[in-house]
């Protein structure tokens, strides 16, 4: 059996894959593939995982945990989404790392699916737009105090994922830079639920259509149709050529209006998340989506 865990980063998704990858239910059925609803899994894996960490053997726990799910059939392949797996936002941040401390949650999905393939999968967001929406979602609240008084420009998405390698080792990781989302969502989607370029799948330029404008996406649409041997390289060539065209400013426009933070501040910070990403992507442990 096949195991996905779509894990976070917080404020990258938002639902929109599990809502994207919930339009295919009934596809992704008829390959052996669930896809369970929120609501069937998600409050029960926080105490499932203190559960298994405590136990001598997990294999009762999962076949338990499966059968809520599924009625007691083993699928070729199951896929989680939950963004708030590792912890609330609110602690996301402290002591100038993301989430730090052990991934003890992490280690237990691993046991509670010993006898399984388990792969995971992760975006990761510039630190200066991942604070600033930390810092929306709780109006009023000390941004220092919010954010265990790190330093932003200490923070560095290459430092979790090597925490993460030394908990998880010989799991499969990929991850991808959610400002790339718009332009990868196709193939972040085929990874996740395990099919080929040649599977049609709904939604898969759902992201698309909320940043486009509505000529914009229609004439997308009429493009693609005319074209159906597109590449997905040509595919990916062919998003970016309508976003620098038709993009929708007022659903990409994000002003950072953090106390303190200057221009400079947040372009330098930027640089470091740019590089940041460079070693990220020479990783051997992580498949790197990238445009």
């Amino acid at each position: 059996m096949q195991v996905a865990l779509h894990f976070g980063a917080p404020y990258t998704d938002e639902n929109r894959l599990q809502m994207c990858l919930g339009k295919n239910r009934e596809l992704l059925a008829g390959m052996d593939t669930v896809v369970p609803r929120p609501g069937q899994f998600r409050k029960q894996l926080r105490p499932l995982m203190s559960e298994v960490l405590n136990s001598s053997n997990p294999i009762p726990l999962q076949q338990d945990f499966l059968h809520g799910i599924t009625g007691g059939d083993r699928p070729n392949r199951i896929i989680f989404s939950a963004d708030n797996f590792l912890g609330f936002p609110r602690t996301s941040i402290s002591e100038n790392e993301f989430f730090p401390g052990p991934f003890n949650r992490l280690v237990s999905f691993l046991r509670l699916f010993e006898d399984a393939e388990v792969e995971l999968f992760y975006a990761i967001r510039n630190p200066a737009t991942f604070m600033q929406a930390l810092m929306v979602a709780h109006k009023g609240d000390d941004f220092s105090a919010l954010t265990g008084h790190s330093d932003p420009m200490a923070l560095r998405w290459s430092s979790y994922f090597e925490r993460v390698i030394e908990d998880c080792p010989n799991t499969q990781i990929t991850a991808w830079c959610n400002e790339d989302t718009p332009l990868i969502w196709e193939e972040i989607l085929r990874e996740i639920a395990g099919v080929d370029p040649t599977i049609p799948l709904k939604a898969q330029y759902d992201l698309l259509q909320d940043i486009l404008t509505k000529e914009g996406f229609e004439r997308f649409e009429e493009y693609l149709k005319a074209r159906p041997d597109l590449t997905q390289v040509q595919k990916r060539r062919v998003i970016a050529a309508f976003l620098e065209k038709f993009a929708d400013e007022d659903a990409l426009e994000e002003e950072l209006e953090v106390p303190g933070w200057t221009d400079d501040m947040v372009e330098a910070m930027t640089d470091i998340y740019d590089d940041d990403v460079y070693l990220i992507q020479a990783m051997p442990e992580i498949n790197f989506i990238e445009p």
